[in-house]
């Protein structure tokens, strides 16, 4: 394999995917538009979580780190899942160019995990802006912190592996929907909302719904992102990160074998074609 040219053309989708989701507009203004939903979703967090401590009279700072962290680091998973999943409704829907990509990109899980890149590091940029204005905002003082940036980066490595490749999954099963491929997206974005350690530990959530959540790697991984930040958090860091890499390892075997067994049942069947207004 050339990897310089494998790189270059790497790169020239990943140009392409900034391109496309900023509809070609000036950096700046689209940062400006990105910015708008995050800050509006912590508003409404903040403010919920403020009212309880005023009519309560109960301040907790570790609540509030803990609210504040979980929404913010979920940007990072949440834009990044929606962004992979919505690439393939959105080229046979809306260009109808899915079967061209073949052409100047055949490995399509490679061409997805490239265009995903663009929405993971977008998704970096919303949870740290949701972490400097949010965790003032809820009185938490953010010189309490302090991040340990190795571990940081290793954090969103391999929160981008597992979710990048649990997002491949549902690319993979939304081949054969030309409908519901964002509503697969929503619903398991959702899903690790609820199941991943964001507003609430899992333990809060009704047993016989836990083991889902244990089976995820977005608790092991939420956990370990708030001890990044900060080391007082209490959580055994060397377990809770050898768990996440076996998940890790788990979910990437998971997605390369799926996508392959989806992406040939979808050429056989002519499904790259197949569309809702076709």
């Amino acid at each position: 394999m050339d990897v310089e040219n494998y790189l270059r053309k790497i790169y020239a989708i990943m140009w392409f995917s900034w391109q496309e989701l900023s509809n070609w507009t000036k950096p700046h203004i689209f940062i400006a538009y990105l910015m708008v939903r995050p800050i509006f979703g912590l508003l409404l967090y903040a403010y919920i979580y403020i009212a309880f401590a005023v009519t309560s009279g109960l301040v907790d700072p570790q609540r509030a780190f803990y609210l504040i962290t979980g929404i913010a680091f979920y940007n990072f998973i949440g834009n990044g899942i929606y962004g992979v999943v919505w690439i393939i409704h959105e080229e046979r829907e809306h260009y109808n160019i899915l079967k061209y990509t073949y052409i100047s990109f055949p490995k399509l899980r490679d061409y997805l995990l490239a265009r995903s890149i663009v929405y993971y590091i977008i998704g970096i940029g919303l949870s740290i802006v949701v972490l400097l204005i949010g965790l003032p905002l809820v009185g938490y003082n953010p010189l309490l912190l302090k991040p340990n940036v190795p571990l940081l980066i290793f954090i969103f490595l391999i929160g981008f592996v597992w979710s990048a490749f649990l997002s491949i999954v549902m690319s993979g099963s939304s081949l054969f929907s030309s409908e519901f491929g964002p509503l697969i997206s929503e619903a398991f974005g959702g899903l690790l909302f609820l199941l991943g350690n964001v507003l609430f530990p899992i333990t809060s959530l009704p047993e016989w719904l836990q083991p889902a959540a244990y089976a995820l790697p977005m608790m092991d991984w939420m956990e370990l992102a708030r001890f990044s930040i900060n080391p007082a958090y209490p959580i055994d860091p060397v377990n809770t990160t050898i768990i996440l890499v076996i998940k890790t390892l788990v979910y990437v075997i998971i997605g390369i074998g799926f996508f392959a067994l989806a992406d040939k049942l979808a050429r056989d069947r002519g499904l790259l074609e197949t569309s809702l207004y076709h």
